[in-house]
């Protein structure tokens, strides 16, 4: 197989290496912000903020897509097998629809991510349960998120206090991994530990034409100390994968446990509220489980290789650009991955 040989080359020439897969340093299935495309069909918490056609129901369906890759720049062996080193480009999008309010199907927001180069090293041990380590950091990472048209319009006509949060910020990004599954085909246990660091500033603000900033918790706005902004996000994640039957086929099972910020508003306040409700950040626990099967091709590990079809599960604040002030949110619904 490809990966075989992949795995027992010796060290790679650097011409070699260029824009070459490395079959490590992937997202898991569980991340929140996965660096491959995915698409869910989930019953989700409904929410005033977001219920563009004022549907009843505490939970309706969704429609949401992750749209994101990495591109190569390097990858090969180092000292043999012994070592692996990765360089990446990070790109994607998060594209949140309400597919199923048939009047017009309103964009309710959109996040985009983008990266400076990721740097990914590997380990290979191969003593007990510990197959290998690896060490990868993303220098810096943005994200800026946007409303859909329709629902912002919305806003305005409402009277709401808040049209729009302007969710964007730098990072960097840590991550130790144990047990890369490079391998794609073999049993394999993986565990994952990661940090994002905020570069500067909070993770939003909201400018003057986009409403009342003043009844924004002050760790949303220019006025605290970046220290005292809870300027990070922790998460740990595990993945398993079942050996693969002789059709290609083999079970995943991946769950994530992130500590973020749930952000200090609230998006359903009126204008002509009396007094205008204020709500405070926190930091809280969020959820990430899928179960399901995924198809392999055939000797070939690469892009687009792997197919998998399963449900995915998600409670905790709302992981979506200015509605993550909305806590006990919850989805639940059918999930595809092109990885």
């Amino acid at each position: 197989m490809l990966i075989a040989m992949t795995l027992s080359a010796e060290s790679t020439p650097f011409t070699r290496g260029l824009f070459r897969y490395a079959p490590f340093g992937h997202s898991l299935y569980a991340d929140v912000h996965p660096t491959f495309p995915r698409i869910d069909f989930p019953f989700a918490t409904n929410n005033p903020a977001y219920n563009w056609g004022n549907n009843p129901g505490t939970y309706r369906i969704q429609t949401m897509g992750n749209f994101a890759f990495n591109i190569p720049l390097w990858a090969g062996n180092l000292v043999d097998s012994t070592y692996g080193f990765a360089v990446t480009l990070h790109a994607g999008a998060n594209l949140w629809m309400d597919f199923f309010e048939f009047r017009t199907s309103p964009i309710v927001d959109t996040d985009y991510r983008i990266g400076w180069h990721t740097f990914t090293f590997i380990h290979r041990v191969n003593k007990g349960f510990a197959k290998n380590y690896s060490i990868q950091w993303s220098p810096f990472k943005h994200e800026s998120t946007h409303i859909g048209d329709e629902l912002q319009i919305r806003q305005v006509e409402s009277g709401r206090a808040l049209k729009r949060v302007n969710v964007s910020y730098n990072y960097t990004e840590f991550v130790f991994t144990l047990n890369e599954a490079e391998d794609r085909y073999s049993e394999n246990h993986c565990l994952r530990l990661g940090l994002m660091l905020l570069w500067a500033g909070g993770w939003y603000n909201v400018d003057k034409e986009d409403g009342d900033a003043s009844i924004v918790d002050p760790r949303g706005t220019k006025k605290v100390p970046y220290w005292q902004r809870n300027p990070w996000e922790l998460f740990l994640q595990y993945q398993y994968q079942s050996p693969t039957s002789r059709h290609g086929f083999q079970g995943i099972a991946s769950a994530e446990i992130r500590n973020r910020e749930c952000y200090g508003y609230d998006l359903n306040a009126l204008k002509t509220d009396n007094p205008i409700p204020r709500k405070a950040e926190k930091r809280v626990f969020t959820y990430n489980i899928f179960v399901g099967a995924r198809y392999n091709t055939p000797n070939y590990d690469g892009y687009f290789s792997r197919v998998a079809l399963g449900i995915r599960a998600y409670h905790g604040n709302c992981p979506y650009g200015q509605f993550r002030s909305i806590d006990n949110y919850s989805q639940i619904g059918a999930c595809m991955i092109i990885e």
